[in-house]
C-alpha cells in the first residue's frame, strides 16, 4: 500500500511516519499544522534535511537568544536588518557575532530543534507533497534512525511512551537484519547493550530488569527501537495487550 499523502497525527504518529518515509527513501516537502503554526520539512530520499517553522519561537534568532549565543542588543538590531533576501544568519556572520563555521553549526541545530519539537504533536495534520526539493546551502546529516531516536528521547509523556512499548507484558524479540540499521547509528553503551542482551524473546519487564538504564529510559528506548525497525513486538499487538490489561484491571475491581 502506498504512502498515504494527508491524514492526522493522531492516526499517524509522526516517529511512525519519519520512519515510513525512510523505508520508502521519499522526496519532497512535509508539512505539518497544528495550534495555528505551521513546519515544513524537506525530505529527501527518506533523510529530513531542512525545516521551517511559523512559530515566532522557532525563529533561529529566538533560538541563539535562548543559548546565550547572541546578546539581546545583538539579536534586535540584527533582527531590524532583516529583509527580504538577507537571512538574519548572514547578517550575524556581517556584524562580526558570528562566523562562518558558527553559522552552519547553528542553522543545523536550529533546522534539528525545529524537526524535535514536532515529535511533541500528538494533534494536527500532515500533508505530504512529492516532488524535487529546493536546495540549501546547509542541510542536516544526521541520519534517519538517530534522528528518531533522539527525537522519541525527548518526549517525557509516560501515556506515550507506554501505547508506543505496549505496556508491561509487550513481548519483543530482535529483527533480522538489526545489525544493518545499528550500524548507521551512534548509541551509547547502555541502549546499545538493551537491543544487544535481548536473547530470544522477552517481554518489557524482563528487558527492563537487566538493564542499568531507569524503566521509564528503557521504555522510551525501546519505542524508539520498534519505530526504527531493530526490534517487533512477538505477540499479538498493541492492541491485544491494552485490552488484557484493561480487562485484568477490571477483573481486580470487581472483586474489591
Amino acid at each position: 500500500m502506498g504512502l498515504k499523502l494527508e491524514g492526522t497525527l493522531a492516526d499517524r504518529d509522526f516517529p511512525d511516519l519519519v520512519h515510513e518515509l525512510h523505508q520508502v527513501r521519499w522526496s519532497g516537502s512535509l508539512t505539518l499544522t497544528h495550534a495555528g503554526v505551521g513546519k515544513s520539512v524537506t525530505v529527501k530520499d527518506g533523510r529530513l534535511v531542512f525545516a521551517s517553522s511559523s512559530s515566532p519561537d522557532d525563529r533561529l534568532g529566538e533560538l541563539l537568544l535562548r543559548r546565550g549565543r547572541v546578546s539581546f542588543r545583538q539579536y534586535i538590531e540584527a533582527g531590524r536588518a532583516v529583509a527580504p533576501g538577507r537571512r538574519l544568519g548572514a547578517i550575524l556572520v556581517e556584524l562580526g557575532v558570528l562566523t562562518p563555521k558558527d553559522l552552519v553549526k547553528v542553522v543545523v541545530e536550529h533546522t534539528q530543534e525545529i524537526i524535535y519539537g514536532a515529535f511533541h504533536w500528538q494533534e494536527g495534520r500532515y500533508r505530504l507533497q512529492p516532488g524535487p526539493v529546493p536546495a540549501e546551502a546547509i542541510t542536516l546529516k544526521i541520519s534517519t534512525p538517530d534522528l528518531i531516536m533522539e527525537g522519541i528521547r525527548r518526549i517525557e509523556a509516560w501515556s506515550r511512551i507506554d501505547r508506543g512499548v505496549g505496556g508491561i507484558r509487550a513481548r519483543y524479540v530482535r529483527a533480522d537484519d538489526y545489525e544493518d540499521t545499528i550500524r548507521s547509528m551512534t548509541l551509547s553503551f547502555e541502549k546499545l547493550s538493551i537491543l544487544t542482551t535481548l536473547n530470544g524473546t522477552q517481554d518489557v519487564e524482563a528487558i527492563c530488569a537487566e538493564s542499568s538504564l531507569p524503566d521509564f529510559e528503557v521504555c522510551r528506548t525501546l519505542w524508539a527501537f520498534r519505530v526504527i525497525g531493530v526490534i517487533r513486538r512477538a505477540d499479538a499487538g498493541p492492541r491485544a495487550a491494552r485490552q488484557a490489561e484493561d480487562e485484568g484491571l477490571g477483573f481486580v475491581l470487581a472483586g474489591e
